[in-house]
C-alpha cells in the first residue's frame, strides 16, 4: 500500500495543524489583550501606548532582577560611576580613580553583608533605579512619556514596590 501525497495534501495538513496549533494561542492573546482594551477605552490612551509601556516596564524589571541577582554588576557600575566622576571632577591620575572605584564597589559588598546596610542599600538603590527608569523611559523627555500625572505616580509606586520585592526575594533566596 503506497500513499501518494501531492503538494495540496501537504498544504492542507499544514493548514489544519496550523489552525489546531494557533487557535489556543489566538484565544490566549485575546484574553491577555482584554484588560488593555478595557483600560484603553476607560482612559482614552491608545492600546499601542499601553503595550509599549508594559514592554519597557518588563525590560526594566528584568534588568533590576539581573542586577540584584548578580551584585557584581550593580556594584561594579556604581564603582565605575564613582571612579569616572572623581576623574572628571578632580582630574586625578586614572589609576587612582580606578582604585577609588574598586574600593567603592568593595564597600558596597561590605555594606550588603551587614543587615542594616543591606536594607539601606536596597532602599536607596531601589529609589535611584526607579528615578533613572522614570527619567529615561517615562518622563516628558523620555522614550515613552506617560500621558498624565496619575500614570506617572502609578508607575513610580508600582515600580518601586516591584523593585523592592525583587531585591528582597533574591536576597531571601540567596540566604
Amino acid at each position: 500500500m503506497s500513499y501518494n501525497f501531492n503538494l495540496s495534501d501537504d498544504l492542507f495538513a499544514g493548514t489544519v495543524i496550523g489552525f489546531i496549533w494557533g487557535i489556543p494561542k489566538l484565544i490566549g492573546i485575546s484574553i491577555l489583550a482584554l484588560p488593555f482594551v478595557i483600560v484603553s477605552s476607560i482612559t482614552d490612551v491608545p492600546v499601542l501606548t499601553l503595550v509599549q509601556n508594559l514592554f519597557a516596564f518588563t525590560i526594566a524589571i528584568f534588568l533590576v532582577w539581573l542586577f540584584s541577582k548578580y551584585q557584581i554588576i550593580e556594584n561594579g557600575i556604581v564603582g565605575l560611576v564613582i571612579g569616572f566622576t572623581v576623574y572628571i571632577n578632580f582630574t586625578w591620575h586614572p589609576v587612582v580613580c580606578i582604585l577609588i572605584g574598586l574600593v567603592a564597589a568593595g564597600l558596597l559588598f561590605l555594606i550588603t553583608a551587614i543587615k542594616v546596610g543591606f536594607w539601606m542599600k536596597t532602599i536607596s538603590f531601589s529609589l535611584i533605579i526607579t528615578l533613572i527608569v522614570y527619567a529615561v523611559i517615562y518622563s516628558e523627555s523620555g522614550i515613552l512619556p506617560l500621558p498624565d500625572m496619575i500614570w506617572k505616580i502609578t508607575f513610580f509606586i508600582t515600580f518601586l514596590l516591584e523593585n523592592l520585592f525583587i531585591r528582597c526575594s533574591i536576597a531571601f533566596d540567596d540566604k
